[in-house]
């Protein structure tokens, strides 16, 4: 007998490589010019992202220069949870 499954699908997700390309994607990017002193992780398609940054601005363009990347790249991912913190 079957049983069906309820909830969320079983989904893999490639998660080494989703952060390498977050982790490119801001490396690349010049308007963030300190992109290594954010932290970048993945587990299950979701991406974390954990920091400070100085504008509203610049933790949206974080998020977009991201998304951007991975949907360029066709990675499957489940979400991006921004965490960084605005500081002025």
């Amino acid at each position: 007998m079957k049983i069906p499954f309820i909830g969320k699908s079983l989904q893999n997700f490639a998660d080494d490589r989703l952060q390498a390309v977050a982790r490119q994607a801001l490396a690349a990017d010049p308007m963030i010019p300190d992109a290594d002193v954010f932290t970048v992780e993945s587990a299950k398609g979701v991406i974390q992202l954990r920091g400070v940054v100085h504008s509203e601005a610049e933790k949206r363009r974080i998020e977009t220069v991201i998304a951007n990347a991975l949907q360029t790249t066709g990675l499957k991912f489940e979400r991006i949870a921004n965490e960084l913190r605005v500081v002025s």
